[in-house]
C-alpha cells in the first residue's frame, strides 16, 4: 500500500488521468485530493465522476468547490466564482447538462464527503494535509460536520488565524509536516515554476506545497507525491 497526495487538478481530466496511470494506482493505495478539482479548465464535473467511484480516493474541499457548494447553497458567490479569474462558468454549465440525480449526488459529495483536515503518520512522521491553511488542534476534520460553510471559508482560502505564516510561531509540538495546494509553487518567495515547494522552520516543523501549476495547461506541471516512498512523480 501507498499513500499518494495530489492537489489543484482545476479541470483537466486527460492530465488526473494520465497522472493515474503513472503512479499506477491500486485499490489498496490511498489518494488523498487537496482540493481545487474543478474550474479553469472545462472536465471538473467529469473529475469529479471518476473520484466518486473510487472508494481510495479521497476528496478534500479547496476554495473553489466551496465558491461552487455557496453558490448552490444561495449565497452570493456568483460574482466571484463565475468570474474569468476563478473560472467557474465552465464549471457550472458542466454540472448544469446533469440530469438532477446526478446533480445531486455531486453536491452531495462535495458537502458530506470531502475533508477540510486530515492527519496522518507515516515512517514515525506526522503530516497534516489540507487545501490551503493550518489548524493547531491535530485532529480530522470534514466538511459534513458543518452546518454552515462560512466557518471552512477562512482555512480553504489559507487567512487567518488559518494562515500558513503561523508555522514558525507553532512551539512545544512534536515536529510536523504540513502539506497544502492553492498557491502556485512559481508564486513563492524562493519557489520554482513547476516544482514541489518545500520549507523546513527552525522550530521544526516543515512545508510541502504541491500546486505547481496545472491548471495552466501545456505550460503547467500536475505534480503527485507518494508519502511512503517520498518519491515525486510530474507530468
Amino acid at each position: 500500500m501507498s499513500v499518494y497526495v495530489m492537489s489543484d487538478i482545476h479541470g483537466l481530466y486527460d492530465r488526473y488521468i494520465k497522472m493515474l496511470d503513472l503512479i499506477q494506482l491500486s485499490d489498496e493505495d490511498e489518494l488523498y485530493i487537496l482540493g481545487d478539482m474543478i474550474d479553469r479548465g472545462k472536465d471538473g464535473i467529469r473529475i469529479l465522476l471518476d473520484m466518486m467511484n473510487r472508494k481510495n480516493v479521497i476528496p478534500f474541499l479547496g476554495n473553489h468547490e466551496w465558491m461552487m457548494l455557496a453558490y448552490l447553497e444561495g449565497l452570493k458567490t456568483q460574482y466571484v466564482w463565475l468570474s474569468d479569474y476563478s473560472g467557474g462558468a465552465v464549471t457550472l454549465d458542466a454540472f448544469s447538462r446533469l440530469d438532477e440525480e446526478t446533480q445531486s449526488a455531486v453536491y452531495e459529495y462535495l458537502r458530506y464527503g470531502t475533508m477540510l483536515v486530515k492527519m496522518l503518520e507515516i515512517n514515525g512522521r506526522e503530516y497534516m494535509l489540507s487545501h490551503a491553511g493550518l489548524t493547531f488542534e491535530r485532529e480530522d476534520w470534514y466538511t459534513g460536520e458543518l452546518e454552515d460553510l462560512n466557518i471552512c471559508c477562512d482555512l480553504v482560502f489559507g487567512n487567518m488565524p488559518f494562515n500558513i505564516r503561523n508555522i514558525p510561531a507553532i512551539e512545544g509540538e512534536d515536529p510536523l509536516t504540513y502539506i497544502v495546494g492553492h498557491l502556485e509553487t512559481g508564486r513563492i518567495a524562493g519557489g520554482t515554476p513547476g516544482k514541489i515547494y518545500t520549507r523546513t522552520f527552525s522550530n521544526g516543523m516543515s512545508l510541502i506545497d504541491i500546486d505547481t501549476g496545472c491548471e495552466y495547461g501545456e505550460s503547467g506541471v500536475l505534480s503527485c507525491l507518494c508519502l511512503d516512498e517520498k518519491k515525486i512523480y510530474r507530468l
